[in-house]
């Protein structure tokens, strides 16, 4: 979040409450959120989270470049909230794409997923264990496409600081 009409202390101000938020919603919600288990790009940083009355809905988490012509994977879960009917955005690169079906690991066990892959080098993956969903969409090498839990939020908050720090020095 760069609020450009702010002082920059204050959208350092919003960010940092926005991420007690998410910590808050994290640590309270009975229900995974799920990584790559062997990641194969680097580093992973927080792309977004998104709560609901303080309940985390969902998390997205970006690994490799913020640019989006280098490799790069984007893993987000969500669960659906009572009354909503939320879906993540999908690539617009899919929409008449033939699927397969395949399977991942995630926590260790095997689950059906439907992968979508582009001409242009893209590809997007669909995968509903349990109560949540898991959508992971790449650029580049696929990777070994087995998922974990995501434990602890903090370091992908950290990395998320530092991205945007550097961004910022980079201006």
């Amino acid at each position: 979040m760069e609020r450009t009409g702010d002082s920059p202390e204050r959208g350092r101000a919003l960010q940092e409450a926005g991420y007690r938020k998410l910590q808050r919603a994290f640590a309270a919600c009975a229900e995974p959120v799920y990584r790559i288990r062997d990641p194969w790009l680097a580093p992973c940083t927080l792309a977004e989270g998104h709560t609901v009355d303080g309940s985390l809905q969902s998390l997205t988490l970006a690994y490799g470049s913020w640019d989006t012509g280098q490799p790069h994977l984007h893993i987000t879960t969500w669960r659906d909230l009572p009354g909503q009917d939320f879906e993540p955005d999908a690539a617009a690169e899919f929409p008449d794409t033939p699927g397969e079906e395949i399977t991942v690991g995630i926590d260790g066990h095997p689950a059906e997923a439907r992968l979508l892959r582009s001409a242009g080098g893209a590809w997007l993956l669909r995968a509903d264990p349990g109560r949540v969903h898991l959508l992971a969409f790449g650029r580049g090498p696929m990777g070994d496409l087995a998922f974990e839990r995501l434990v602890d939020i903090a370091p992908v908050i950290d990395a998320r600081r530092s991205f945007l720090a550097s961004r910022r020095r980079g201006r």
